[in-house]
């Protein structure tokens, strides 16, 4: 029966953990950086968004004020033409009533000439 010795694990030196750490470090080094990039470029992102919120906030503000004065022309202008439209009911209504007037008057006219030609 033949024995086999099993090889001995080979033992890593300082060096060699050093050196694998080292990588590991690396690695985890470049992926953080990878990461802080990514957060500063969305902190811009996030700022200008902000500012886009701001500035569309301030412009809707804007845009209410200018609504809100042209419903209020609009109700001052309603006032004044039905104020208007009330003086032309009553110039209106004076006018046909000289009309019926002055159709009463030639009428009247016209008897008096036939009476007169009479």
């Amino acid at each position: 029966m033949t024995f086999r010795r099993s090889h001995p694990r080979q033992k890593r030196t300082y060096e060699e953990y050093k050196a694998e750490l080292e990588e590991e470090n690396y690695h985890f080094h470049s992926e953080l950086q990878t990461e802080v990039n990514s957060n500063h470029q969305n902190e811009r992102r996030i700022n200008q968004l902000e500012r886009d919120y701001f500035r569309c906030e301030q412009e809707i503000q804007n845009l209410n004020r200018k609504i809100e004065r042209l419903e209020n022309a609009s109700k001052e202008e309603i006032v004044e033409l039905k104020s208007e439209i009330s003086i032309l009911k009553s110039q209106l209504y004076q006018a046909r009533k000289d009309v019926q007037d002055k159709e009463k008057y030639i009428s009247s006219l016209e008897e008096q000439l036939v009476e007169s030609e009479e």
